[in-house]
């Protein structure tokens, strides 16, 4: 069983790293393209309402639900199992 953590990267794509990991250039699992891609469009508009002002807060909770089901996904996908941390903002 793998222990990963899911979480916006404001000045990059990596938004997948195992629980230990320091965190490096690439996803440490194997996903099916579909998700990667739902994962970095995520993470692009993330980090847009991350930057944002205020006004943002709405966004902000959407992308959250958004995160914590893409989260629920990247758990179900990864062979062996594991269990996804999500970071919400």
């Amino acid at each position: 069983m793998m222990y990963l953590v899911f979480g916006c990267d404001p000045v990059g794509d990596r938004v997948l790293w195992e629980e230990d990991e320091v965190h490096g250039n690439t996803m440490s699992v194997s996903l099916p393209p579909d998700l990667v891609t739902d994962m970095l469009a995520w993470n692009e508009q993330m980090a847009g309402a991350v930057l944002a002002t205020a006004e943002a807060t709405s966004a902000l909770a959407r992308l959250n639900s958004d995160g914590a089901n893409l989260a629920k996904r990247i758990a179900a996908a990864v062979p062996g199992g594991a269990k996804v941390r999500f970071l919400s903002e």
